[in-house]
């Protein structure tokens, strides 16, 4: 049984004025490289939406140009060949563009690649943000249909790995499901910024403790804007890696061209298993609202079919 894993975290800057999505992967494979090479990690993992400008506080149809085949695009093409040149497992992002029924569907997705197998999986994005544009202009459901799977993957030397998408990291059921399912470790890819800043740390600190897992933490950092954004969005960084006792081990603040690094003691998590066993201590005959799609907040069951 492996008991130590080292991993990487990158901390992209931002797409600077006049920069195509191609130099963009270009410049964070090559800063990878170069960390890779220093740091000797076994699992590397970059941050949500990384093949480009965060496009999702405009709504228009040009970006779907910018989708791709998760398995014959060229982002996960150039992943595949850096995890078998350098010898490391690579997690990474895209926007996706697969075929569902004869009609085109898009996700925000993580793929996970391995030097020795491949491609072992992909994590599509389950919760879409964008609801009362009054208070949250955000289109993310206008370019992204729902994952429906959340799957545990398998490094080639045993280790469990799982993946949240920004959103994601809001919703505690997904993070137990993990625990129950068994994952050693979760990457938490965002491209966040404003409005949860504050929170960011300490919410995913509390996923760590209730999932008992290691938690890599990932975000852009810097100002961008799109050309028809009102306003430019800083993103803070604050990519970070959080133990399963919820204690941060190692973290950015807002510097861009970053990365994290730490070696992942797993039996930390049997202790803190064993120190907190929620598994043997849950009641899941009482929790049916939390999976019950018809119960309402006011805990009102809507009628069924509407």
């Amino acid at each position: 049984m492996v008991k130590k894993i080292k991993v990487l975290g990158m901390q992209p800057g931002t797409v600077a004025d006049g920069m195509t999505n191609e130099e963009y992967v270009d410049k964070q494979i090559a800063y990878m490289e170069n960390a890779v090479k220093k740091e000797q990690p076994y699992l590397v993992a970059f941050p949500e939406m990384m093949t480009g400008i965060y496009f999702g506080f405009v709504r228009e149809k040009r970006w779907f140009q910018y989708a791709e085949d998760f398995l014959t695009g060229p982002t996960t093409t150039k992943m595949l060949a850096k995890s078998k040149e350098l010898n490391v497992h690579i997690a990474y992002s895209l926007f996706e563009k697969a075929m569902e029924n004869g009609k085109e569907v898009y996700y925000n997705t993580m793929g996970l690649v391995s030097p020795i197998r491949g491609v072992i999986g992909r994590y599509r994005k389950i919760h879409i943000p964008g609801g009362d544009l009054r208070y949250t202009p955000v289109y993310e459901k206008y370019y992204f249909n729902s994952g429906d799977k959340l799957p545990v993957f398998e490094l080639d030397n045993g280790v469990k790995v799982s993946m949240v998408i920004c959103y994601d990291r809001s919703f505690p059921e997904v993070w137990r499901t993990y625990y129950l399912k068994g994952a050693q470790i979760v990457i938490a890819a965002t491209c966040t910024m404003g409005l949860r800043k504050d929170m960011f740390v300490t919410e995913l600190q509390t996923r760590a403790l209730e999932s008992h897992t290691y938690v890599i933490g990932l975000n852009r950092a810097g100002e961008e804007k799109t050309e028809n954004e009102k306003e430019p969005r800083l993103h803070f960084g604050k990519s970070l890696i959080i133990n399963p006792l919820g204690d941060v081990i190692s973290s950015l603040e807002e510097q861009p061209w970053a990365y994290v690094t730490g070696e992942l003691d797993l039996e930390q998590q049997e202790y803190a298993r064993g120190r907190l066993n929620w598994q043997r201590d849950r009641h899941p005959e009482l929790y049916g609202a939390v999976s019950d799609p018809y119960y309402s907040m006011e805990g009102l069951i809507f009628e069924k079919g509407f």
